[in-house]
């Protein structure tokens, strides 16, 4: 019973009440692909990219699009928070 409360409520990081907010969506295919991609990218003015070890605001935010990125330098999710 207790660990039905740690169950995920959205199934999609970007989902939130059903409906996206930030549109990460759109950005889902760079995945995977390394971060230098990101300077071709036309990104919203409130999104962020965040590397291993940044330092960031713990606020939530479901209309900011976040990008982070893994040691290797390879883009691991696109989410809204």
């Amino acid at each position: 019973m207790l660990l039905a409360a740690c169950d995920d409520q959205f199934a999609d990081p970007a989902d939130f009440d059903g409906q996206p907010r930030c549109g990460a969506e759109q950005y889902y295919d760079l995945l995977g692909k390394n971060a230098s991609v990101l300077d071709k990218v036309n990104l919203p003015k409130s999104a962020r990219v965040l590397r291993p070890d940044d330092v960031i605001t713990l606020d939530y935010s479901p209309d900011r699009l976040t990008i982070d990125t893994d040691r290797s330098g390879l883009i691991s999710s696109v989410t809204c928070r």
